[in-house]
Order: C-alpha cells, then structure tokens, then sequence
C-alpha cells in the first residue's frame, strides 16, 4: 500500500507525537510499504493566536495540502494526526473513492477536555480567560465530532480514547483501532536489569506540566522526602522548568536531589537504568511512551492507569499503578516500594520482559491489518 502521513508539527524524532508518526512510518516501509509525509509548519499563518489559528486555518491548511498532494500522486490510504483535518475527510473522499482516510490520535482532544473537568488539575483562570477556553473547548469538541463521523476509520495509541471515541460518538467497533506504541531497537536491545534489593531511587521523565501530576507530586514527595530520609530524586524535565523544580524539591532532598534539562536519547537510556522507580502521575496520556521506555530499562513505574500502562502492564507484577486523580491510593503505592525493594526488584525483571514484546513491528502490522480491512469493505461497495 502507498501511504499519505500528515500533521502540523515538526518532524522531530525525539518528540512524542511526531516521534511516533515517523517510527510508524518507518516500520510500515520497513513491510514494504510506501510512506510518504506532508509536514505542514505549526502556527504558520495569518492568526498569531494559537487557537484561533489551531480551529480556522488549520483545517484549510490541511485540506488545500492533501487536495494537492492528491492530484500529484495516487494514494491508497492517507492518515492525519489531529482532529482538525475534518474538512478534508468530509471533502475529499468524493474526489478519490479508492483512498481511505484515517485519523490518527496521539490523545483525543475531546478526552482531555473531559479529564480537565473532572479531574480539575489547571489552576484557576481569570474570568476572561475562561470564557475565552470555554468557547474554544466548544470549538474542539465540535472538530473532534466532525473527524470522527467523516474518517473512515480512527486509531488511537490506548484503549481508554478508543473506547472513548466509540462511545462519545456512537462509532461501530470495526471503525475505531486501539494499536498501541512501540519501542525503538536501542530500547529493545538495551541491557538485561539485574535488581540489586536496596532503596529505590525514584526518577521523573516528563514535561513539567500541571496535567502530568507535577500538583501532586509537589504535595506528596516532600513528605516522601521526611519519612525516607537520604531517598534520591531525579526529574528530567524541560529548560524553562528547571530553576522553579529546584525550588520546590531542594529543601526536602537536599543533596539527594539531580535535576536535568531534555538529554539525548542515549543519555536518557543510561540514566533510567540508574534508578529502580519510574514516577507516573500523569492525569492524561494518549499513550505515555516514558513508562514503555522506563520498563524496557527495567524500572518500576509507580503511576496512574492512564495512556496505554493499563493496556500492556499487570497491575502489582509489570507496574503499580491506580486509578487517575486517586492521590491517596498513588502516595500509596510509592510509600510500599519504597519500603519493599525486594518486591520493586521482581517487578523490574517483569517489566523489562514485558515492554520488550511490543514492537514497532507491532504497531505497523496492526495498523495494516486494520487498513486492509476498512479498505476491502471499502471496495466492496
């Protein structure tokens, strides 16, 4: 099959969601597929206002470059990574009949808005602000409607927004494809953990944000700190948070404390395996891929069920993880490895053996699968 990918962020290996569009791709050419891509610029356009450029010029911007890319070359299945390509499914079909369109998600947009109201984790906005947010909230969930009735099929990395897509907008099983993340082949082939039993040293890999738990953290590690006296912290964490993360966790672990900015990816590696904990408080993934890679170095991820953990990990054998916004239960979890290292221990061999089954290969075959399917019903009417 040939392959169109496009979305509007900057094809960086090293980020999330762009990271992850061009190791699918490259599994899927790796199975001998063609892949080609269209990266359109971010925040590229008359509207300086993220938002207001995000919900009416990126829906055009994304429609005029695939119509182009269209009738340049043949293409028999096209996915997009975010919502706002509606224009596009809605139009473009009856142009091309023998071209399926996908969405793929790195985090329904609809699903996160939910989260941010049920578990209230942004901090009070102004009054302006918040009408400002509501009417775009309203705009999004509106976008997310269109996509997911106009595509001919959605993927998303995690089960908890495939099952969200289907329910929300009453979608059939057959149209939404839960296909989770891979590893790359330095994760898989990193080395074997051998778990020495002493007290886990705990890291944090992650933006420094309030829907990744960073409230939470900030209430629970300091006592964390005071009852495990000498315990070691480290957060890799991005520039602009560094100096105001060494405020917050200085005065409780002293000398215990290593705070870094982003590292390249064969530093991040050496410095996973120099930890046993891997702190998950993330309220909301799409996926999450820090705690694959932190169980494919052979830590033990102490978080929430969110993202993809819950879909690839067994709750006390790969992972310790709770339901998201239960701070008791997460506190809970942290206070028992760190006062149970031989469990940590057994946990780690578990979850390095665990991580290392999932593949980009994986992803790549279940995301053919799933087009050859849509595409024979496709035909066949």
């Amino acid at each position: 099959m040939r392959f169109l990918v496009a979305a509007q962020f900057l094809p960086d290996p090293n980020s999330g969601s762009a990271g992850s569009v061009l190791a699918v791709g490259q599994a899927l050419a790796a199975r001998g597929h063609t892949v080609d891509y269209e990266w359109l610029q971010p925040n590229r356009g008359l509207l300086r206002h993220s938002a207001l450029h995000r919900h009416f010029e990126m829906p055009v911007q994304q429609l005029r470059a695939l119509a182009s890319r269209l009738s340049a070359a043949q293409y028999d299945v096209v996915v997009v990574s975010q919502p706002y390509a509606y224009l596009a499914y809605e139009l473009l079909p009856a142009l091309h009949p023998r071209t399926l369109f996908l969405n793929r998600t790195h985090g329904w947009e609809h699903r996160l808005l939910k989260a941010e109201q049920r578990l209230g984790y942004e901090p009070p906005r102004p009054l302006g602000r918040r009408v400002l947010s509501g009417a775009s909230s309203v705009v999004t969930v509106m976008e997310c409607w269109r996509t997911a009735r106009a595509a001919h099929g959605l993927i998303a990395p995690s089960s908890k927004c495939a099952n969200f897509i289907r329910e929300t907008y009453d979608l059939p099983e057959s149209k939404v494809a839960f296909i989770g993340y891979g590893l790359d082949t330095d994760f898989l082939e990193w080395r074997r953990v051998e778990p020495t039993v002493r007290q886990p040293r705990l890291l944090f890999v992650g933006n420094y944000l309030a829907r990744k738990g960073t409230r939470l953290m900030e209430e629970v590690l300091p006592r964390v700190a005071k009852r495990f006296p000498g315990v070691a912290l480290s957060l890799v964490v991005q520039p602009e948070a560094v100096s105001e993360v060494e405020r917050l966790y200085r005065p409780a672990f002293g000398e215990q404390l290593r705070v870094h900015r982003w590292m390249p990816r064969a530093e991040l590696r050496e410095f996973y395996s120099a930890h046993e904990v891997l702190l998950f408080p993330s309220l909301f993934e799409g996926f999450g891929k820090t705690w694959l890679e932190g169980m494919a170095c052979g830590l033990c991820v102490v978080g929430f069920d969110e993202g993809g953990l819950g879909d690839l990990a067994e709750n006390g054998r790969e992972a310790l993880f709770c339901e998201p916004g239960d701070a008791a239960g997460w506190e809970r979890l942290l206070i028992e490895a760190l006062q149970n290292p031989e469990r940590v221990a057994e946990i780690r061999r578990s979850a390095q053996e665990r991580a290392r089954q999932r593949t980009w290969n994986e992803t790549a075959k279940d995301t053919e699968l799933f087009c050859e399917r849509l595409r024979g019903e496709r035909l066949r009417y």
